[in-house]
């Protein structure tokens, strides 16, 4: 059986703070066979992971998070970035163009950027829209405290059951991971379009420490200064905080 982690944030994204190396050597130290990188709107650290992957000896499914009028959308199996902005029907039918497959990331919470239960029926019976629309997250670690609705509803709907991290820092990778027959991306694409994946959530708690991590990391962000883990060229000791920071090129306007 594959193990897979859907759902992680590089610093191609605002508020994440991994380099692309650091979530593939970190992915590759847990033993994960396949991930996703999936920034906001963004789609140049998921080519990236896809390039070096080998190096690493995983297999990455070229993806990004959408954002759709009616809420955040994981867009699988893409080689382009569709537009953002759009409702949630027509990005459907634009990432099914592409080649791809969507999930729906942490829905049914009052969280900004959540798919409510009306826009997903809604796609669910949409003729072309349903057809793209093949999984949901019934475990999210980063928004667990509000996962229940989901994995209640997740019964009564035609999707596949997705574990994810949501991941914006290294260590919290994996924390949250589908299990698939199979160990390659096309035989976990297979398996959600099946709706054959079994879901395997997180089920233990953050440490104090771990949380000060966190802030730590996403403080020193928002000065311009991300972690280039040494998760990207030795093993991660996560009891004591090692990781060097440096600034980030900001980068320039587009003419």
């Amino acid at each position: 059986m594959g193990i897979a982690d859907l759902h992680i944030h590089s610093v191609h994204s605002a508020d994440a703070t991994i380099t692309v190396r650091a979530i593939l050597k970190q992915a590759s130290d847990i033993n994960l066979d396949v991930i996703a990188v999936t920034d906001h709107d963004e789609i140049r650290g998921s080519l990236e992971a896809c390039k070096l992957a080998r190096e690493y000896n995983l297999e990455v499914i070229p993806g990004a998070e959408i954002t759709t009028k009616e809420g955040h959308l994981l867009a699988l199996f893409i080689d382009e970035l569709p537009p953002s902005g759009c409702s949630l029907i027509d990005t459907l039918i634009a990432i099914g163009e592409l080649g791809g497959i969507a999930i729906a990331p942490h829905p049914f919470t009052n969280l900004p950027g959540s798919l409510s239960m009306k826009a997903v029926v809604n796609a669910l019976t949409h003729p072309s829209a349903k057809t793209i629309l093949k999984g949901m997250e019934t475990h999210n670690m980063s928004t667990r405290a509000f996962n229940s609705a989901a994995q209640r509803l997740a019964a009564y709907l035609p999707l596949a059951k997705i574990a994810s991290s949501d991941a914006h820092v290294y260590w919290a990778i994996g924390a949250g991971r589908t299990q698939f027959d199979g160990e390659t991306a096309q035989d976990l694409r297979r398996a959600i379009e099946a709706n054959a994946t079994n879901a395997i959530p997180y089920d233990e708690e953050f440490s104090a420490r771990a949380v000060f991590k966190w802030a730590r990391r996403i403080t020193l962000r928002q000065f311009g200064y991300v972690s280039d883990s040494p998760s990207a060229s030795q093993p991660i000791n996560t009891q004591k905080i090692i990781q060097p920071f440096k600034k980030i090129k900001k980068r320039e306007p587009t003419k």
